[in-house]
């Protein structure tokens, strides 16, 4: 069968990985032909996800989009399928499900992923709720966790359609040697420094003014630990300006939008997810991947993943002491971060895997076409 993973895409953020994981795996199998479709918005060009698919051998696509409402793309998407004899379009994201959804009409089967929907911003809740009503006329809905179906639920989306999928990394990725002092001196890591390290996009479901406000009363502390953040976002100017009146800004990098995510895990020596909002982010399976201790809120699917001081440390969202008391803990226990790392790599192999994340979704697509 051949599948169009298609996606409007602002750079190589949780949904991207999750569109190319999935893909690389789908690859695998015999029964599969996965092509990555990306609607590039000239307003805010990003191809990197078709970049990375192709240097995995992954066929691509990608549909030119001129403006916000672009109707050519409808077209655009429908002869792609006609003339590749695509069997099912499998949607990530409000933008590529409009898209996809009028495009398949009638022609394929279709499937949509929810990430989660973020509605921190007005026109995000209006985006919410118009995704709310297209995606009722897909074949299959998946959600990311429990957290992201029961918010289809309180818009009325038919639970019968819903399908919960947990998302899943390839482990290879993060097996590599992987020397760390090109990044250490990029940054200008003191190799006796302690590193702990958020990646994620400087948005406010992310949190990272409450990391800060941690991280003021770690140094006060522990005077040469640094914090790396890796991301960008519309709080990008805010969050310096907030580390200067902390008056910690020299103990904070922000290396801003970077696809070296195995090689910025490398030289972490704690990694800390402080969002207020997630489903299941692909940044967490990352860390844990790349064995790396790690405390998260209690979020979206998180507590799903990490079970608390066997894993992982759990804390809940916005409790900023509860953050500091944590990363100073796992600073000053060694012992203890490396337990949970070994751990937290073993829950990662066994259950949140691209291999079984894949499997998973050939059996949706067999129910589709059958």
């Amino acid at each position: 069968m051949r599948v169009l993973q298609l996606i409007s895409s602002k750079g190589l953020f949780g949904a991207e990985r999750v569109v190319l994981e999935l893909s690389k795996s789908l690859q695998k199998t015999r029964d599969c032909q996965p092509i990555v479709g990306i609607i590039k918005n000239e307003y805010n060009p990003h191809v990197e996800t078709v970049d990375e698919a192709k240097a995995n051998n992954i066929d691509t696509v990608i549909f030119p989009c001129k403006s916000q409402f672009d109707l050519s793309v409808i077209f655009s998407i429908r002869a792609f399928i006609r003339d590749r004899n695509v069997d099912i379009v499998h949607c990530h994201g409000y933008k590529s499900n409009f898209y996809g959804l009028l495009a398949s009409k009638n022609k394929v089967s279709t499937v949509t992923t929810n990430h989660n929907w973020l509605k921190s911003h007005w026109k995000l809740k209006i985006y919410c709720l118009l995704d709310s009503i297209w995606i009722r006329y897909f074949g299959r809905i998946v959600a990311v966790s429990e957290g992201v179906k029961e918010d289809m639920l309180k818009y009325k989306v038919s639970g019968k359609k819903i399908r919960v999928i947990d998302n899943g990394i390839d482990l290879g990725r993060f097996k590599r040697e992987i020397s760390t002092e090109n990044v250490r001196k990029e940054f200008g890591l003191n190799g006796n420094s302690k590193v702990i390290g958020t990646i994620g996009s400087l948005g406010h479901e992310k949190a990272h003014t409450n990391l800060l406000k941690a991280a003021k009363g770690v140094i006060e502390t522990h005077k040469s630990v640094r914090f790396l953040i890796v991301g960008d976002g519309p709080l990008r100017e805010y969050l310096r300006e907030e580390a200067v009146s902390l008056g910690i800004e020299n103990n904070i990098v922000f290396a801003g939008y970077r696809k070296d995510i195995p090689e910025l895990l490398s030289v972490m020596d704690i990694f800390v997810l402080p969002s207020i909002k997630e489903g299941l982010p692909m940044v967490l399976l990352e860390a844990m991947a790349a064995k790396k201790p790690v405390i998260a809120t209690r979020v979206g699917a998180v507590p799903k993943v990490i079970t608390h001081n066997e894993s992982g440390l759990l804390i809940e969202p916005g409790n900023t002491k509860e953050l500091k008391q944590s990363i100073m803990e796992l600073i000053s226990n060694n012992s203890k971060a490396v337990q949970l790392s070994q751990r937290g790599y073993q829950e990662v192999k066994t259950n949140f895997s691209s291999e079984v994340m894949a499997e998973e979704y050939m059996s949706l697509y067999n129910e589709l076409l059958n």
